[in-house]
């Protein structure tokens, strides 16, 4: 173990790191609004399969799980003309993707967060504010 030395506020360095009563640990794993690469499985009928980018919709007091919800993205929405509320727009400034897409809460799935492929993007305020609107209407919130 490192040398202690005192810190401000009753908190002491540790080696590298700062210790303290009250402090939260810092974050590991997935973010809520994080995009990730993920290779979908071919299950069968209408869902996503292959490589896509996929949200994170979890809540960030779960990021210590070993499993994370997802919902995938798409760039090409069969029904992105009739403008289900399920369906989410999100252009490429609002995502860091190259690209505009959609996100498509109505196939949202539960994989091991080592499934995750690399992260490629994250959605603006704006953009997790017409998932929440979404994910309200598809789970019935």
């Amino acid at each position: 173990m490192g040398e202690r030395l005192p810190a401000d506020h009753g908190e002491a360095v540790v080696g590298a790191r700062v210790v303290g009563i009250g402090r939260q640990p810092p974050a590991v794993g997935p973010q809520r609004g994080d995009i990730h690469f993920v290779v979908f499985p071919d299950l069968g009928g209408h869902v996503l399969k292959g490589p896509h980018p996929a949200v994170v919709v979890r809540t960030n007091r779960m990021q210590a799980s070993n499993t994370v919800i997802l919902s995938p993205m798409t760039s090409a929405p069969r029904s992105a003309p009739e403008h289900p509320p399920y369906l989410v727009p999100v252009a490429a400034r609002e995502s860091g993707l190259p690209r505009d897409g959609f996100v498509k809460c109505d196939q949202l799935v539960t994989l091991p967060t080592v499934a995750l492929g690399p992260l490629t993007g994250r959605l603006n305020p704006e953009a997790i504010a017409r998932l929440d609107a979404a994910l309200r209407f598809v789970l019935a919130l």
